[in-house]
Parts: C-alpha cells; sequence; structure tokens
C-alpha cells in the first residue's frame, strides 16, 4: 500500500483519445500486455516492490476513469499491492499464461496496470496495461521503469523512480500547430472510413476469447530485413503487404478492386518540441486501401504497398484522424457512446463488417527487458482482443526475433482460419524473391 504522503490528491483530465478506448473496453477486452520469459528466477519481493516505483512515478497508472459529461482519471488513494502485482506458482506455464491475458482490468474501477510474475521451471513476467490509458509506446516504457527500478533496488533499498510531470496526453499540442493547407490535406488523406469487407464468422455469437501467436526465426527476420532495405521499402511495409496477402485468401473479394485494411501510426515524433508523453494514447488507426490483383504477387504487392503507404505518411493520415477523433467527440461522451453501442449491435447480430487490422508495434528494446540477474529468452508484445466480426493482428521485434500475434473470439472465427493467416504471412515473408 502507498505511503499516505506520498499518494497525491488530484484529477487527470482523460482526453478524447483516451475516452474512445475506454468506451471501446466497454465492449471489448481492450488490455495489452508485454510477455517477457526468462532463464531463471527473479527476486520476487523485488520486483513486487518495483512495480509499486513505477505506479508511484506514473500516478495515471493508479487512477481509475470516472464517467460525466467531461470524463476524468482519478487517483485512487487505497491502492494495494495486490491489486498490482501477483506471483503465480504454476506447474504449466501456458496454461496460467492464457487464464492471465484473458483476465482483464477494468478501467473504471483501476488500477490501469498489473504486474504477473508466473513460476515454474523459470520465471515469466506479464505486464498488462488497460488500452484506455495507453498504447504499446507507453507499454514499453512501463517495462523500462520496471527493469530500472529492479535492479537500482539489488544496491539500495531506498532508491524511487522520478516521478513523472505532468504533460498534454490530448492530440491538442499537436494539432494546434497546424496550417489550414495541412489540416485539409490530413482529412483528406484520412479519407471517409467505411467498412466493406471482414474475416468471415458466425453472427450472433461472441465466442471466448484467446490468443495465438507466431514466431518468425531471426534468419528469416534478418533475410526481410536486408530485402528491405535492397528495395528501398519499410519492415512496416512489408509486414503490411504480408498481412493483405493473407487474408484474401480468407475474405470473399473481387480481384479487381482495391479494399481496406485498418493500420496505425504512432503521433509521438509528430508532437511538437518533444513533448509527448510516453504513457498516453498518441497512435491512431486510419484506412488503407489495396488491390487486390496484386495479392498473389509479392513483390509487386510490396510495392504497391509501400507507394500507398508512403502518400499516406506525406499527407499526414494519422493526425486526420486525430482530427476526425476530436471531432467526432464534439458531440459529447455520452453520444459516442450511443454511437458505439449500436455499431456493436450492427456487428454482432446483422453483421456488419469490420475491417481487419494490422498494427506494428515495432522493436523492444534489450535494455528494456534487462533485468541482469537472469537473461531474457523471447519478449512480445500482445493486442486487444478484437471481438467478432474484427480480426487483427500485432506485430512486435526483440532481438531479430518477430512475433505475430492476435487476439480474437474463438468459436465465431474459426481456429484454423487464425491459424493459416500466420502460416501465409510466415511463407510470404519467408518466401519473397530476392532476398
Amino acid at each position: 500500500m502507498l505511503e499516505p504522503d506520498h499518494r497525491p490528491s488530484y484529477r487527470f483530465p482523460a482526453p478524447a483519445n483516451d475516452q474512445w478506448d475506454y468506451l471501446l473496453s466497454t465492449i471489448w477486452n481492450q488490455m495489452m500486455h508485454l510477455v517477457i520469459t526468462l532463464d531463471g528466477y527473479l527476486d520476487a519481493p523485488r520486483v513486487c516492490r518495483a512495480m509499486m516505483l513505477v505506479m508511484e512515478a506514473e500516478p495515471l497508472l493508479a487512477c481509475r476513469f470516472v464517467e460525466s459529461p467531461t470524463p476524468y482519471w482519478e487517483w485512487m488513494p487505497d491502492l494495494h499491492r495486490d491489486s498490482v502485482f501477483s506471483l503465480i506458482q504454476c506447474g504449466d506455464t501456458d496454461a496460467a499464461l492464457r487464464e492471465v491475458l484473458i483476465t482483464r482490468l477494468d478501467p473504471s474501477k483501476g488500477p490501469q496496470a498489473r504486474l504477473t510474475l508466473l513460476r515454474g521451471a523459470a520465471d515469466s513476467l506479464v505486464i498488462s496495461v488497460n488500452h484506455a490509458a495507453s498504447d504499446a509506446c507507453g507499454v514499453k516504457h512501463i517495462c523500462g521503469l520496471l527493469v530500472m527500478a529492479y535492479r537500482a533496488l539489488g544496491h539500495d533499498t531506498g532508491f524511487s523512480l522520478p516521478r513523472a510531470f505532468h504533460r498534454d496526453r490530448s492530440f491538442t499540442p499537436l494539432l494546434s500547430t497546424l496550417c489550414p493547407q495541412a489540416r485539409t490535406a490530413a482529412l483528406e488523406a484520412f479519407g471517409e472510413q467505411s467498412a466493406v469487407w471482414g474475416i468471415p464468422c458466425q453472427a450472433g455469437v461472441q465466442g471466448s476469447p484467446v490468443y495465438r501467436c507466431r514466431v518468425i526465426r531471426p534468419s528469416t527476420f534478418l533475410e526481410a530485413k536486408a530485402y528491405s532495405r535492397s528495395h528501398g521499402v519499410t519492415m512496416n511495409d512489408l509486414l503490411l503487404a504480408a498481412f493483405f496477402a493473407a487474408i484474401c485468401q480468407e475474405i470473399p473479394h473481387r480481384s479487381e478492386q482495391h479494399y481496406p485494411v485498418l493500420t496505425s501510426a504512432d503521433l509521438r515524433r509528430s508532437v511538437p518540441g518533444g513533448e509527448a508523453p510516453a504513457v498516453a494514447n498518441l497512435s491512431v488507426a486510419f484506412e488503407v486501401w489495396f488491390p487486390a490483383d496484386k495479392a498473389p504477387f509479392g513483390e509487386d504487392l510490396v510495392r504497391e504497398v509501400h507507394h500507398i503507404m508512403d502518400g499516406k505518411k506525406r499527407l499526414l493520415a494519422g493526425i486526420g484522424s486525430a482530427i476526425r477523433l476530436e471531432e467526432a467527440f464534439s458531440a459529447g461522451f455520452h453520444s459516442m457512446r450511443a454511437h458505439l453501442l449500436e455499431l456493436e449491435r450492427c456487428s454482432l447480430y446483422e453483421h456488419y463488417p469490420k475491417n481487419p487490422f494490422f498494427s506494428n508495434t515495432g522493436i523492444i528494446p534489450p535494455e528494456c527487458v534487462d533485468f541482469r540477474d537472469v537473461r531474457t529468452m523471447h519478449a512480445f508484445i500482445l493486442p486487444p482482443v478484437e471481438y467478432s466480426p474484427g480480426f487483427g493482428i500485432a506485430a512486435s521485434t526483440f532481438q531479430n526475433t518477430l512475433t505475430l500475434a492476435s487476439g480474437f473470439c474463438e468459436g465465431p472465427l474459426p481456429y484454423p482460419m487464425v491459424e493459416r493467416i500466420l502460416s501465409s504471412m510466415e511463407e510470404f515473408i519467408s518466401t519473397l524473391p530476392g532476398k
């Protein structure tokens, strides 16, 4: 439990980007996880203390979301260790991990983050963060703070992390600098969003949330990385192309048409002065339309994806997404709730499609997961569960090992289909000519 004199009594405003992810958490599982597998055992009391220091350093994580016409985050005065950390002794680490991954943190009750230590033949750590409070960048930042505190506590039991000073977590610092021409171009690049296709699934059934992952060996990743450099494309272009080619094998479509994929961009690098906070929702999603007739042809599709994505980035489609979200919430929090509930009803009972989603959460830096006492064998990020008819895959990379992960609802969406998509992506990456 935090000491009384260390309990700040304040509120944080919840900007539109937080409000949107909070509302999504009311209809599906919005948890993000960073999973770390180790080759030995950590000092459990020390890692617990380190997590408590993280909660003190990033006070938003120790808040609850309060619904109101102007929603806000409220500090929780009675935060106990048991709500932040748990140690699970397990004979079957995989089974225990599956349970941890589908456990939700209610953002209206808090806290927004939790650390689970799974103790089996060796330790595994799971850092779970509610997307209502932060995106993947924040999850990696939290892990970095945890590692820093754990290592320091090994020789200084009185160590504490510096408390993050409050920064504007909204899109305002970014959008306020836009000239009218840039704003118009961003909105045009973002476009008018429309759900036109989606993974085939059974309507009216929610199913059970599960995760499936595919680990791509370093040799394949390094070959793909060399291909991207030699062909003047990005790894994100290559992964997006692999995703589009894979879902084209599963979703009915017409080969002569273009189809949309949702993808994400982190706007932190666009915030003036480098003042963007780490724990925030500054990643946005926008649609990108790709030609189905190029899906069977790897190199042609990669070139086309690069060309289209280059235009989206140049014309600031991600910023256009932020503008649209701010405009949508101008009608108020409760109006957006009603809108989302109607979308949920249409999706569940009328089979309204939801465009597939791909997110590249990027590299997990080695120093971010270096506990020093024991070696980190693998680390990867798991995205929120997409409830049917939604479907998505997130990519993360650690020490040249690429992990593709999908959170979905088994039942309405068949497990073999997800495995086929993951396999198709791996095959696409592995068999590009000229690598």
